[in-house]
């Protein structure tokens, strides 16, 4: 795997970036200016964080952090959060409520070094056994809010946008306005199919429109390559396809699981993971009102599982 690197978009603003569609490795942004820095998200480890925190030493030694905003609560955005000391970490009301119901760094060590006897944790085993999760405090927020606000970062200015419930319960987007930059979290994947934790398919769809909205011209994902306008309308555009497929499932009654295969089939590209169209249908057939639809992290990566192993 190719590692990580601190990519240039504008004399202020960075993309930290992985050449990976795998599980847990995220992007992450950085805007610096007259001696402030804001960092957009953390790393899934303490170590993949120090990686990042050292290239962007490198980049801008005159630069203190002053502001962490997390996108979300998964971990594998947050969970350095602890390293960056004495930065305000922000993120939306709605996505720091969601905190309490996140697997913890325990709790997912624990499924991915289960001997893999079930279709959860041989999936657990293969995507995330790989990384170490040992001595992280989970760190959460020390600022919330709603709508929109802005943070003064030197002399940029960087819009803070809540997406509200999308890909998780709480999406945050960052805008750099003067720089014609977004970096989305995971409002936006690109080489891979989305995770639908939320359970709104039709907000994940709204999302792309909010951020297309900005009028930026470089969008950074919170997986997958950077990319432009293009880029997000034909993830919107793919979104909307699985929904209307997905949903036209629900109404005729077809079982879940099967409605999930048939996806899959139809819609599965030459993107990575097509499994995690599973979350996606799941989250279709939530909105059509079908009762007893898997919610929540194990039961939505089960449903991954069982469709991955065919």
């Amino acid at each position: 795997m190719t590692p990580p690197r601190l990519v240039p978009l504008s004399p202020t603003t960075w993309a930290w970036t992985h050449d990976s569609t795998a599980w847990g490795y995220s992007n992450c942004g950085l805007v610096a200016s007259d001696g402030e820095a804001l960092l957009m998200d953390t790393q899934f480890t303490l170590e993949g964080t120090r990686e990042l925190l050292d290239a962007i030493a490198g980049a801008v030694p005159d630069a203190t952090i002053t502001t962490v905003v997390n996108s979300h609560q998964n971990g594998d955005h947050t969970w350095g959060n602890e390293l960056v000391a004495g930065a305000e970490i922000i993120t939306s009301a709605a996505s720091a409520a969601h905190l309490c119901h996140e697997m913890t760094p325990e709790m997912l060590t624990a499924l991915s070094r289960a001997e893999p006897t079930s279709a959860v944790t041989a999936y657990a085993v293969e995507h995330f056994g790989g990384f170490d999760f040992g001595g992280i405090t989970v760190t959460g927020p020390t600022r919330t809010f709603t709508g929109t606000t802005e943070v003064t970062v030197g002399r940029r200015t960087v819009e803070l946008i809540d997406l509200g419930a999308a890909h998780s319960a709480g999406d945050v987007a960052a805008h750099v306005p003067e720089d014609g930059v977004v970096f989305t979290g995971d409002a936006l994947f690109t080489g891979g199919h989305m995770i639908v934790w939320s359970g709104s398919l039709t907000s994940c769809v709204a999302a792309c429109d909010t951020l297309l909205a900005t009028g930026a011209t470089t969008f950074v994902p919170g997986h997958g390559e950077i990319t432009d306008r293009a880029g997000v309308t034909r993830f919107r555009d793919d979104l909307s396809r699985v929904f209307d497929a997905a949903t036209a499932y629900a109404l005729s009654g077809t079982e879940l699981a099967d409605a999930a295969r048939l996806v899959k089939a139809a819609h599965a590209g030459g993107l990575a993971h097509p499994e995690r169209l599973f979350t996606a249908v799941a989250a279709a057939y939530q909105e059509a009102g079908v009762q007893s639809v898997p919610s929540g992290t194990l039961p939505l990566v089960e449903g991954m599982a069982q469709l991955a192993a065919g």
